[in-house]
């Protein structure tokens, strides 16, 4: 889909035009935005992805969140991840929830759609986020 390399930086600097959209499920404008939506905003944008899944329900079930990433990006270890890449943290035991890895003054990020606070942030990347990431993605076409 992607004609030229796309850098981590652009792909960081779309991420955050989306900062302040507020939060609805399954939404895919910047009237309305849910996690996964803000990643295919992005790569729709940018002209890295063009695949889309809103079969996902509000409770995770299954693996099936994560399958749409496999699709579309490479799979890279976690403590591999730089900014740009795209987190997917699971509560209990399903994948659930996603943003971007992203970097401020020098401390690690992550930019979401952020269903209780309702609206796109970037917040330290510390806590329990930490504990509840379970896969990091790639986009193909994206340089350092």
């Amino acid at each position: 889909m992607h004609d030229e390399t796309v850098s981590a930086d652009r792909l960081v600097a779309q991420a955050r035009s989306y900062l302040g959209v507020p939060w609805r499920h399954q939404g895919r404008t910047r009237a309305g935005i849910d996690c996964a939506g803000l990643v295919v905003l992005v790569a729709r944008d940018l002209g890295l992805a063009d695949y889309d899944s809103t079969a996902y329900g509000r409770r995770a079930q299954g693996q099936g969140f994560v399958e749409h990433f496999r699709s579309q990006m490479d799979g890279v270890a976690v403590p591999e991840a730089r900014g740009g890449d795209v987190l997917v943290f699971a509560d209990q035991a399903y994948p659930c929830h996603c943003g971007f890895l992203t970097e401020r003054f020098g401390t690690p990020h992550l930019l979401h759609a952020h269903a209780l606070r309702r609206q796109v942030i970037e917040e330290p990347y510390a806590g329990e986020w930490r504990s509840k990431v379970k896969f990091a993605f790639r986009f193909r076409g994206v340089s350092e």
